[in-house]
Order: structure tokens, then C-alpha cells, then sequence
């Protein structure tokens, strides 16, 4: 079948992709248990940094120093600094929609159009997809902060 609008498109993959979204959903609740807003993370800070004692210019050169910072020019001072942004529950979502279409496009290379095998391997698809993305997401959150998020290695308070 040609796909030529969203119509077209939402008839064909509109089944792997809600049935990718449970598996999504499914997968994000038992990775968090909680619905995730956004997250954004900036590894910025002021170390090493000339800054003039008038109290105006040193505000002008943070702001100055920082959007350089963000438009990702950097020197050796920072050049290991990193920016991370973590969509949350949106960012689920759009990896359940992707999981969706390449279950269904696999099923369709395999030449299997079954409606059975088309829902139990989008919701497969939709929380493997998911697990695999969030472990490599918390692996890197846990490097950027080692001593607040050991993920790998939990323990207790008190330890």
C-alpha cells in the first residue's frame, strides 16, 4: 500500500503504534513509576573564569560566558562539559511511535501481516525499545553525577 498523507499512514501503522504506546507506557512506568517531566541538565560553572569586579560587566560576561557555553563553544577549561536534555514521558512516547513503525515495517519484511503478531511485537518493540534507551540514559546520568545517581550500584543513605 502507497502511503501518499497522515491518513494513509495512520491506516497503516495505527495499530503497531498504539499497541507500541502500551508497551511505552508499561516500560516507563516500571522504570520510574511516576510520569517524568523534562529534564534539563547543564554542566556549566564559573571556575577559572576572569571576571570584572563591576558588579554590571561581571553579570554582562556570565551571560556572555554561558551562551557561548550553550551554542557549544568551548575551551579546555569546559570542553568536557555537557549538555543534557531528557524529554520525560514525551520522549517515551516518541520512542513508542518509532518502536511501532519498525515492528510493523519488520513484520512486513517477514511478510506477516497477522494482526496477533502485529500487536504482541509492537508492544515488545515499544518496551524493549523503551528499557534499552532509559538504561543507556541513566548509565550517562550517572557519569555526569557518579556521587548522586549510582544507579549501577545503589545504596543506602547511610553507606
Amino acid at each position: 500500500m502507497e502511503i501518499g498523507n497522515v491518513q494513509q499512514f495512520i491506516q497503516v501503522f495505527g495499530l503497531p503504534i498504539s499497541m507500541s504506546f502500551i508497551g511505552g507506557f508499561i516500560g516507563h512506568f516500571v522504570k520510574n513509576g511516576i510520569v517524568e517531566m523534562p529534564k534539563l541538565v547543564i554542566e556549566y560553572d564559573e571556575e577559572g573564569l576572569k571576571l570584572s569586579p563591576n558588579w554590571l560587566l561581571k553579570w554582562i560576561q556570565r551571560i556572555y560566558y554561558f551562551i557561548i557555553f550553550i551554542l557549544g563553544l568551548r575551551d579546555q577549561r569546559n570542553a568536557k562539559k555537557k549538555i543534557f536534555f531528557d524529554l520525560g514521558f514525551l520522549g517515551d512516547l516518541l520512542i513508542a511511535i518509532g518502536t511501532g513503525i519498525l515492528a510493523k515495517t519488520a513484520l512486513a519484511m517477514a511478510s506477516t501481516d497477522d494482526p496477533y503478531a502485529v500487536i504482541s511485537t509492537s508492544l515488545l518493540a515499544g518496551y524493549a525499545g523503551l528499557s534499552y534507551l532509559k538504561s543507556k540514559q541513566n548509565k550517562e546520568l550517572a557519569d555526569l553525577f557518579p556521587e548522586e545517581l549510582d544507579i549501577q550500584n545503589p545504596r543506602m543513605p547511610n553507606e
